[in-house]
């Protein structure tokens, strides 16, 4: 890095705590580092405007009652899943299994709303993956 400094451009990404483990690991990385650059979680409206994007582009509609679940899902994940809080990434997941859902329901109901997401897809993928409150736990734990 240090003889094409000129030339170079090294971009890390990830977690803060990982990241910061990545540049202690070797004293002479992090003094080669320029700038840091800390980007801030997506808020649940703005993961939610990411999901309907994406399946605007792939041709689906959401069902009028939709919103509020897959908000309270985006929410859910950003308070109880600190640690590995993930971002798009967590929306990508979110809607590659929401149209796993919806394909297999259209396949049992023998629908013809080929574009439609409805709310019981969405509540069925939730109930599956959503991330559960830590609860703390007073003496001995099996």
């Amino acid at each position: 890095m240090e003889d094409h400094r000129d030339n170079l451009c090294v971009i890390l990404a990830g977690y803060p705590q990982e990241m910061e483990e990545l540049l202690k690991s070797n004293s002479g990385f992090e003094s080669r580092i320029a700038f840091k650059i800390d980007f801030p979680n997506y808020t649940e409206t703005e993961l939610y405007k990411i999901f309907n994007n994406m399946l605007k582009q792939e041709g689906f509609k959401l069902s009028r009652n939709c919103k509020s679940i897959v908000q309270d899902y985006f929410n859910n994940e950003i308070i109880n899943n600190k640690e590995s809080f993930s971002n798009g990434r967590l929306v990508r997941n979110l809607t590659e299994k929401i149209k796993m859902e919806q394909a297999n329901r259209i396949i049992k109901d023998k629908s013809n709303n080929l574009d439609l997401i409805v709310a019981d897809d969405i509540k069925a993928v939730v109930e599956k993956i959503k991330t559960k409150p830590c609860k703390p736990t007073i003496g001995f734990t099996a």
